[in-house]
């Protein structure tokens, strides 16, 4: 009876490894709901294990939910802890006392209530370790393999302050095989945040070598749990309770994606510039290619360092990846694109461009989080017109993506989408503390897909403008092109740098009409031309000035912005024009952006009239549509009370200018 009443006193402690995010292939999801855990009654607890009593009780086991399986699949059935407790005032800064020494937690199907220390199915003591050779622990000094003693209960102490814990999951053989080599740093170069993992990639065997398979290592966020949360030990994540892990994929993954817009024409071929050698060669492998700093996961050998984000930093405790093998400078993607032709045109539209890869699969690298090196696209293509067989080549198109939008992370998927147009507890502790010891015990991972995708469309074009559109705190993508309701962000480059432009004077924010969308649709092409033309009611086009529009087209007016929306919900320092809450356009409507690099002006002449009044002077005007006040005959003339006034008539070309647009359709919100 003696062993009996203390088996009922051991009470675990939930590792509940919650929130699993794939990015990878299908989505899983386990449906389990927060009345698992500690929603029963001791008697139930009893009941469903037989004589094997535990303090704790569970309605169902978890093991019956549909998606536990699932997730374990996906982390190989496994998982390896690192867990230490502090006894400071400072939950975020102390140093810790060891307690699980990257114990392995292995995932056995309906074991669940057969231990103490296994609730859920998931099980670490008397479990072997799955390395003794290549999961290490070290402390700046000195490196500690994981030996082989029994890993053993582990019980919370409420006379700590904190427990911290971080996990890591990678592909079993690798590890046995030393092909992943697990370091846990014990110590921070600055402070606890850099507490976290070296992990080195190598190949084994002889050609043809067995490459480390990147993409099954996971990591979770650094899990703090404090005693101040010890109001109650059922919930989650409080000291006690079930700690709820949340593992991230390593990799991040990207695609490429082009469209047209030219009236009139197709694009039948398309080649690309990679450049090892100054941009000097196009692509013989009919690949998508552009400069972009990058690293593909395939047969990569190095060392990739975990550290945890900040504070200070947003995303606090989440894995931060750095690789040790520096970026390559070509980014060379799939040859969907090579199949372009006549009898196989580029695609038209934003939700459905031509992608460089079959079906817009994405390719999967490793994160870039500190990038500071601009995407660069430059590529030849072809016009042919379907009716005449006419044929035009373009070379040298080009567009730039701002590095903001290339700092990849992981568990995320980037999408780029270029736009060719025209412009192109014992009780431990004291006080109130629970009597008896808790063990901790593993929950059954959750898996959570994550809405983590990120479109940015880029107009071909020197300068270039990036949009991206965010609704409901999400970044939206696969519209054609954006859904009303969103905030749109326009970011111009000029050259390599982003334009610190200043709205009403380089960019202007346009609503477009035209009166035949068939004939003269809206393009960036048809804009330029309508705001180049002389007023007149024989225009096919029309543009309506919106810079300070706060209720027809937009919610709020337009503004410049120094920070944008990250993808993962934190920040990015670029200047950008917002566009809020963006209402749907029409088949004969659009938005347009334009940045105003260069003005054109224009040889004038000039003249002078005297008018008895200001009806008489609007009545000529209105009558005269190619007058302008200035000697560069770049504004337009306007009614005014004067007698007299001196008038410009353009009669030649003396500057061109330089301008970019980007056309925005916006869709209703399904």
């Amino acid at each position: 009876m003696k062993t009996r009443r203390l088996v009922e006193k051991l009470t675990p402690i939930f590792i509940k490894i919650g929130r699993v995010a794939f990015l990878l292939g299908a989505f899983l999801f386990l449906t389990a709901c927060a009345t698992d855990d500690f929603t029963g009654s001791e008697e139930a607890a009893r009941q469903a294990n037989g004589d094997k009593a535990i303090t704790f009780g569970f309605d169902v086991p978890a093991s019956t939910r549909a998606g536990g399986a699932d997730a374990a699949t996906a982390l190989g059935n496994h998982f390896i802890v690192y867990g230490e407790k502090g006894e400071t005032s400072n939950a975020k800064y102390n140093d810790g006392n060891l307690v699980f020494p990257n114990y392995t937690v292995h995932y056995t199907a309906s074991t669940a209530y057969t231990t103490t220390s296994n609730t859920k199915d998931w099980e670490y003591v008397g479990v072997t370790p799955i390395s003794t050779s290549y999961v290490k622990m070290y402390d700046g000094s000195t490196t500690t393999n994981v030996t082989a003693d029994a890993q053993t209960i582990k019980y919370w102490d409420y006379g700590a302050t904190t427990y911290t814990f971080t996990a890591v999951s990678a592909n079993k053989e690798d590890i046995e095989n030393g092909r992943v080599v697990i370091q846990k740093n014990t110590t921070g170069a600055e402070n606890v945040y850099q507490k976290g993992y070296t992990i080195t990639l190598a190949k084994t065997g002889s050609d043809p070598y067995t490459y480390p398979q990147v993409d099954k290592l996971y990591f979770a966020d650094r899990k703090v749990i404090s005693t101040s949360s010890n109001a109650d030990r059922n919930q989650e994540n409080a000291y006690g309770g079930n700690v709820k892990f949340t593992f991230r994929n390593l990799v991040s993954q990207i695609r490429a994606g082009i469209y047209e817009t030219i009236p009139g024409y197709d694009i039948s071929e398309i080649k690309f510039f990679i450049t090892g050698d100054n941009e000097a060669k196009v692509s013989t492998t009919s690949a998508f290619g552009a400069i972009c700093p990058n690293n593909k996961i395939d047969n990569y050998e190095g060392t990739i360092t975990v550290t945890y984000y900040s504070d200070t930093e947003g995303n606090e405790n989440q894995p931060k990846v750095t690789q040790s093998v520096a970026a390559a400078t070509d980014l060379v993607l799939g040859t969907n694109l090579s199949t372009v032709s006549t009898s196989s045109l580029l695609g038209t539209t934003a939700s459905n461009p031509t992608w460089e890869t079959a079906g817009g699969s994405f390719t999967k690298v490793f994160p870039q989080i500190n990038n500071t090196t601009n995407l660069k696209l430059k590529c030849n293509y072809t016009l042919w017109n379907s009716v005449t067989h006419e044929t035009i080549t373009v070379e040298g198109a080009t567009a730039e993506v701002p590095a903001e939008y290339l700092k990849w992370k992981p568990n995320f998927k980037y999408t780029y989408i270029f736009k060719i147009s025209k412009n192109t507890n014992g009780q431990t502790g004291t006080g109130t503390t629970p009597a008896g010891l808790y063990p901790i015990t593993f929950d059954a991972v959750e898996v959570v897909a994550e809405d983590g995708q990120a479109e940015y469309i880029t107009t071909v074009s020197e300068p270039s403008i990036t949009t991206f559109g965010v609704k409901a705190g999400k970044y939206t993508y696969n519209k054609n092109e954006y859904e009303a309701g969103s905030d749109i962000y326009a970011t111009i480059m000029d050259g390599s740098s982003v334009v610190d432009f200043t709205l009403g004077t380089n960019v202007n924010v346009y609503k477009a009409t035209t009166t035949d969308a068939a004939n003269f649709p809206i393009t960036e092409a048809s804009v330029a031309e309508s705001l180049a033309e002389i007023a007149g009611s024989t225009k096919k086009v029309t543009t309506e000035l919106m810079n300070t529009d706060a209720s027809t087209c937009f919610t709020a007016a337009p503004i410049k912005e120094a920070t944008v929306p990250g993808e993962d919900g934190v920040n990015k320092a670029v200047k950008a024009l917002k566009l809020t809450g963006v209402k749907a356009t029409t088949a004969t409507t659009a938005l347009v952006v334009e940045y105003v690099k260069t003005a054109a002006t224009y040889n004038t002449t000039s003249e002078s009239h005297t008018f008895a009044d200001a009806e008489a002077l609007a009545a000529w005007e209105a009558s005269n549509y190619n007058l302008y006040t200035d000697a560069a005959g770049q504004n337009h003339a306007t009614s005014a009370n004067n007698t007299e006034v001196t008038y410009y008539k353009r009669t030649s070309v003396s500057n061109v200018g330089v301008y970019a647009y980007k056309v925005i359709h916006v869709v209703a919100a399904p």
